[in-house]
Parts: C-alpha cells; structure tokens; sequence
C-alpha cells in the first residue's frame, strides 16, 4: 500500500471533517480516500474511523495518529523539492580546452533540452585526470589510447600557408641553410598540451628518431596559445585536429607515414551520470571533439 497517499488522506480528514471534503481537497474521488483509509487500517491495525450515517470522524486510535502522519506528510514533501532540485542540479564535465566555445554551447543547449543540465570546465589532459580523480567534477572526457577510446579525432598538421602537397615526418630534416624540405618557413613541429601524452607524444618521438629530426625539431609548449604565436611568427607547424586547425584559421593535412589519433573516454563518479551525458548529446560530444565526418 501507499502509505504516505494514505496518510495525506488522513490528515485531511482530521483538517476538513470528512472523507467527502478530504478527497475533494486532494482532487482524488470519495471511493479512492476511502480504500486509502481502509489499507491503512488494515495495516496498522485499529480503526481510525468511525463511520455512521451521518459522517465519518476520527476515533481516538485516528487523532493520535494524525501529528506524525502529518510529519510523514511533509517529510515526503521535502523529499519530491530535494529530488527537483538534485535532478536540476548542473553535472560538473571537464572537457579538452580545444573544444570551440560555440561547439560546447550546442552540447550544453541539447543536454538541457533532454533534461541534463551540464557545467562544462575546459581543462588540459592532466587537470582532467586531476578532477576526476579528486571527485571535483563528476564527469571528465579523458585522454585514453585509440584502443580504449569512444571517441577518436584524426590528428595532422596545421600551418600558416595552404598547400595541396602530403606531409611526411622526414619533411622536417634540415635541408642546406637550415630549412626544412616543407613548404613553409620553420622546420618544427609544435605539440600543444592536449596532445602532450604518452599515447601521442611517444609514437611521434619515435617517428621523428627515424627520419634523422632532432629533438628540438618536435617541441611541445605549455600553450595553445605559445604554439599558435610560433606557427604564425616562425612559420612552425602544429599537431592538431583538423576541426582544431579551422577554428585557429590555419591550414590542416593528414599526416601520410604516421597515424596519431586523440582517443576519449568519460570517466565518471557515477556510471549513470556517463549514461546520461552519453544518451543525451554522444554526437555533440563528437562535434565538440572533432571527430570527422558527424552526422
């Protein structure tokens, strides 16, 4: 039985005189308030009615009940607010810094719509794992290998010149007065924080060992924005995503002799809070990402 339904009928009851005018007050008909009355009698085991032609008052077994029913009542009150408000209540999700800020405003838009709303913290791979790990937000896209991935973004070189020609890693080694053999100025390829981990960083190390690249060829910068200033300045390149490439307003092709790819993956406090995220906007996660080829 519903025991707190129950109780509401009888606190309306001992508040309005009847059963009549207690059921008119919850909006329920007389036949429901009375079967309410009834279970509850049968489960506590003494009348709390007592009913004659007339009307139906409370026996003395009812009258004592009615202060903790009462109580019952509005605990139950407190309860339905409290769930309102945990289930209005933003979702922490910490997100790579190159997602666009116009990418991660669609995600937010369409999360809300669906009922989920999220508050979205742009951080580097390391604060994510940070986060996540100390429960400061509750959900966070990680930097995973390709293997463990929901997500992978193809990753390719950017610069300040557009060309139609492949790049090669060996395109780099230093040619007579110090240029590379690519098109533009700088021979370095820069990496930015995003993709300065092991999955992405050591394959790109190992490349660049093969094709004769020394070290300070292939740098990696503490800043989005120190990575972009040297592409612009020094004709660098930039190891990116070609959706990241776009919105920096540089020039992005595929990388024809090494294949490096971002993974994600949400870890979440809560599986049901990673279901929730993933049901509501799985692909405006992947715009966000730049997983190509979105539908």
């Amino acid at each position: 039985m519903d025991v707190v339904a129950a109780c509401r009928v009888l606190v309306e009851v001992s508040e309005r005189g009847g059963v009549t005018r207690a059921a008119g007050a919850l909006g329920i008909a007389q036949s429901v308030a009375s079967r309410r009355v009834a279970a509850l009698e049968h489960h506590l085991g003494a009348p709390l009615l007592e009913r004659n032609a007339r009307a139906a008052v409370l026996t003395p077994f009812g009258r004592t009940l009615v202060p903790t029913a009462r109580r019952l009542v509005q605990l139950a009150d407190e309860l339905e607010v409290s769930a309102d408000r945990a289930r209005s209540d933003p979702v922490s999700v910490a997100v790579p810094e190159t997602c666009a800020l116009r990418d991660l405003a669609v995600l937010e838009a369409t999360a809300r719509s669906a009922g989920c709303h999220l508050d979205l913290r742009r951080e580097n791979p390391s604060r994510r794992v940070e986060l996540a790990t100390t429960g400061a937000v509750r959900v966070a896209l990680l930097a995973v290998p390709a293997d463990a991935a929901r997500w992978h973004v193809p990753l390719g070189v950017a610069g300040r010149r557009a060309t139609d020609r492949p790049f090669r890693i060996e395109a780099l080694r230093r040619r007579r007065g110090g240029r590379g053999h690519d098109d533009d100025a700088g021979n370095r390829l820069r990496t930015g924080p995003e993709d300065s981990v092991a999955h992405v960083r050591d394959p790109l190390g190992r490349a660049g060992e093969v094709a004769g690249l020394a070290p300070s060829q292939l740098p990696t910068d503490t800043s989005l924005t120190s990575s972009l200033a040297s592409v612009l300045g020094d004709g660098d390149l930039l190891l990116c995503s070609e959706a990241e490439a776009t919105s920096l307003g540089l020039h992005w092709r595929a990388i024809v002799d090494l294949r490096l790819v971002r993974g994600y993956a949400l870890a979440a406090e809560s599986p049901q809070d990673a279901r929730r995220i993933e049901a509501a906007v799985a692909d405006e996660l992947a715009v966000a990402l730049g997983v190509p080829d979105v539908v």
